[in-house]
């Protein structure tokens, strides 16, 4: 028996039976806090990217791109992915549009939280492409991660300018010295292939000082504006 969710309360199980001789009782894993407490035993130190568990449960669990900026306004973050600030769309509109026609047209949705720029693509990947990320970090820095059905992943971190580093993480990858803090003490090659997802999200944090939240998801979709991306 496999069961995960259980500190975020969001339970899944997967039980797995064949004919077998009995046995004892076998215990592979067992790191859930909940289950800690249940047996009486102390919990457990949680993980960084424990932090960002939540995601798997959200409308960017499949396939997403999240990208922070400071050091600049969504009027210059924008033009960097390739949108027009000045032509916003209702985000549900865009969304639909490509379900009928059936064809996928890159679109970004943008948060301004005061001390940096979220942006948030849904299925999208223009945050990991390293022009736009270093253009992006015209005024400051910029770090992405990115994720898809395929189980691909891309951490890039961009500074002034310049593009720092942009890897597929899996725990063999050289960092820069600017961007070792903010891997230091995540295994990416360790884990399951959401856990890769949260690590990366946990390094975006550290690299721009700014992360994303629940509440700051649920901002991104209130605003209900979406940006095409011209001419991709």
């Amino acid at each position: 028996m496999h069961a995960r969710g259980r500190d975020e309360g969001v339970e899944s199980y997967r039980l797995t039976m064949w004919a077998a001789p009995e046995a004892p009782e076998t215990v592979l894993k067992r790191t859930d806090r909940l289950g800690h407490r249940l047996r009486g035993e102390p919990e457990p130190n949680l993980p960084p990217e424990h932090a960002y568990r939540w995601v798997q449960n959200s409308s960017l669990s499949v396939a997403a791109t999240v990208t922070v900026v400071t050091g600049s306004t969504a009027r210059q973050v924008l033009p960097a992915f390739g949108a027009d600030p000045d032509l916003p769309e209702q985000a549900q509109v865009i969304a639909r549009e490509q379900a009928l026609r059936r064809t996928y047209e890159q679109w970004v949705t943008i948060l301004e939280t005061g001390d940096a720029i979220l942006v948030v693509e849904d299925n999208g990947y223009r945050g990991a492409d390293p022009e736009v990320l270093q253009a992006a970090s015209a005024g400051g820095r910029a770090a992405s991660m990115f994720w898809n059905v395929n189980a691909l992943t891309r951490l890039s971190f961009a500074e002034f300018g310049r593009l720092l580093a942009s890897h597929e993480p899996f725990g063999s990858e050289i960092w820069p010295p600017v961007v070792t803090p903010a891997v230091a003490g995540l295994d990416f090659g360790k884990g399951e292939p959401g856990d890769r997802i949260g690590k990366g999200l946990v390094a975006v944090e550290r690299f721009t000082g700014r992360g994303l939240t629940p509440a700051d998801l649920t901002a991104v979709k209130q605003t209900g504006l979406g940006y095409r991306i011209r001419g991709n």
